[in-house]
């Protein structure tokens, strides 16, 4: 009896270890952008959600979205002269997504802080449709994001953003991201920005089921070449 109830609490204790490496709850990361026409950029952000997020069967870097975990986030860029602070909502039973954001920048004409707010749905697993409001109006915008598996492991990450400004030109985004495995994906992206074209390359890869790597290259007109590496944890 004493045999059998120590196989039970090892194999219970095993099983708990399992569960406990295929989820996570919080995420921390920092990256260091170069940029050849301004200066250097370091960032960090952190994310917690509200319940564990189950990572088995997902690309690891998309697990969150894939589950529609609801999250609070925030990040720092330049120097913490750029600050967001915000949430994401997935309804329970629904297909509704709620999302809100702050944003405070510091720069040579002083403080500005913006509000947003994102409406969404998910009418199929794997996509997600929203726009965006602002505390200063409303510019017609809709972004999409999908996810979605192969086969044989592999899986892709589509993306993109239009809006319509009160400029000359629009906003245009259009990503796309191949998954070779659960841990690695090689992707690319271009971006029309008021009339700035920005061509991305980039890779991300989870080197355990906690911790991972990322890096890109973007060819900006404005910006020239920029480099970004980043790492990120999670708990």
């Amino acid at each position: 009896m004493k045999i059998k109830s120590l196989a039970l609490a090892t194999a219970f204790s095993l099983t708990s270890g399992l569960a406990m490496a295929n989820s996570y709850q919080a995420e921390v990361g920092a990256s260091y952008t170069d940029v050849e026409n301004g200066d250097g950029v370091f960032g960090m952000y952190g994310e917690f959600h509200f319940s564990p997020v189950q990572t088995r069967n997902h690309p690891l870097a998309e697990a969150a979205f894939l589950e529609r975990s609801s999250n609070v986030y925030a990040a720092a860029d330049d120097d913490f002269d750029a600050l967001t602070v915000g949430g994401e909502l997935y309804v329970p039973d629904t297909m509704f997504y709620v999302g809100g954001r702050v944003t405070r920048v510091d720069n040579a004409a002083g403080d500005e802080t913006t509000a947003y707010a994102t409406l969404g749905l998910t009418p199929v697993d794997g996509l997600l449709v929203t726009t965006e409001f602002s505390e200063d109006g409303y510019d017609a915008n809709i972004s999409a994001k999908y996810v979605t598996s192969l086969g044989g492991g592999n899986f892709v990450n589509l993306e993109g953003t239009y809006q319509d400004t009160d400029f000359d030109d629009d906003i245009l985004s259009l990503g796309a991201d191949f998954y070779f495995d659960r841990t690695w994906s090689v992707g690319a992206g271009y971006t029309d920005f008021l009339g700035d074209d920005q061509f991305t390359l980039r890779t991300e890869k989870f080197f355990t089921n906690e911790i991972s790597g990322r890096l890109s290259f973007t060819d900006s007109d404005a910006a020239g070449n920029v480099f970004t590496i980043g790492g990120a944890v999670r708990f």
